[in-house]
């Protein structure tokens, strides 16, 4: 997260900014360690900007040049001790390696890097006060789009099963939108997207908002679409060194609410996970010895 003052300016003055800026801000804001450690030449590079853009945003926020605001964020990483150690651990650990083995190892340090920013003071009371509007409310929708579908049917299912109703807003048929048509103030709608946006799933929330209906946003970004009209938003990193965007600490944050729900539910949660049980078991849901017995291979 970025310098906190720092960060309550842009977000003030986020949609004004000229669309340069825009881009800009958002590097300040999503990407603080890549602040500090790099160039302003070289940022400007990554996020396709000219380097005098970065500069002219600096001086918007008060300071004479981008190296006066790229000195905060250098502050703030040298307060944090563990951080070099960690990333000098890593560096030694890719220079034994190579090939594939280096790539999974570096995809592995660097989600073990996103768990330990889940575990920051700011996404753990996020998450509680996730799971504290899904006890509140009568019902949940959950509504994701391609990658992010994953954390949602995540959602919806976990969350069933320790006896909440919820709703997967899905696009089957092309008539996904149409699980919200009776979503109202008793309801919540549990949102995951991640850069590049999704339409379906901006619109889903702020439809669910205008029907005053409570949003969790689970999104990537302080200035993510949805999250100006969250009642609760938790950020989730999504960097790796691969081309991909990981969806693993979404996945992570959604059975971390799950887990929350069934803690405060206590014994209604365990009573409808032994009837969720009973109905599987009915149907023969899930492989054993006996279900296989006669078959051949």
């Amino acid at each position: 997260m970025s310098d906190t003052p720092i960060a309550d300016r842009l977000l003030a003055i986020f949609d004004t900014l000229p669309a340069q800026h825009r881009v800009v801000a958002r590097w300040l804001l999503d990407r603080a360690d890549d602040v500090a450690l790099l160039s302003m030449r070289e940022q400007a590079k990554r996020i396709g900007v000219p380097p005098a853009t970065m500069t002219r945003l600096a001086q918007r926020l008060g300071y004479n040049g981008f190296d006066e605001l790229k000195e905060v964020y250098v502050t703030s990483l040298r307060e944090r001790s563990d951080h070099f150690a960690d990333r000098a651990e890593r560096l030694l650990q890719h220079r034994a390696l190579d090939g594939d083995v280096a790539l999974t190892s570096d995809l592995l340090a660097g989600l073990a890097g996103h768990l330990k920013l889940l575990s920051g003071p700011e996404t753990l009371a996020a998450i509680a006060k996730a799971a504290d509007i899904v006890v509140e409310r009568d019902r949940l929708f959950c509504i994701g789009a391609r990658s992010s579908f994953a954390g949602a049917h995540l959602g919806a299912y976990l969350l069933s099963l320790i006896g909440e109703r919820t709703v997967l807003v899905d696009g089957a048929g092309a008539v996904g939108l149409d699980a919200l048509r009776d979503i109202g103030p008793g309801d919540a709608l549990l949102a995951l997207t991640i850069a590049p946006y999704t339409r379906i799933t901006v619109e889903a929330v702020a439809f669910a908002r205008e029907r005053g209906a409570s949003i969790i946003a689970i999104t990537d970004s302080t200035v993510s679409p949805i999250t100006r009209q969250a009642t609760a938003t938790i950020i989730v990193p999504i960097s790796t060194p691969s081309f991909l965007q990981t969806v693993a600490p979404a996945l992570i944050v959604v059975e971390c609410i799950a887990a929350l729900v069934a803690a405060r539910r206590g014994k209604k949660a365990v009573s409808a996970i032994a009837a969720a049980e009973a109905h599987l078991e009915r149907f023969g849901s899930y492989y054993t010895h006996k279900t296989s017995k006669g078959q051949t291979s």
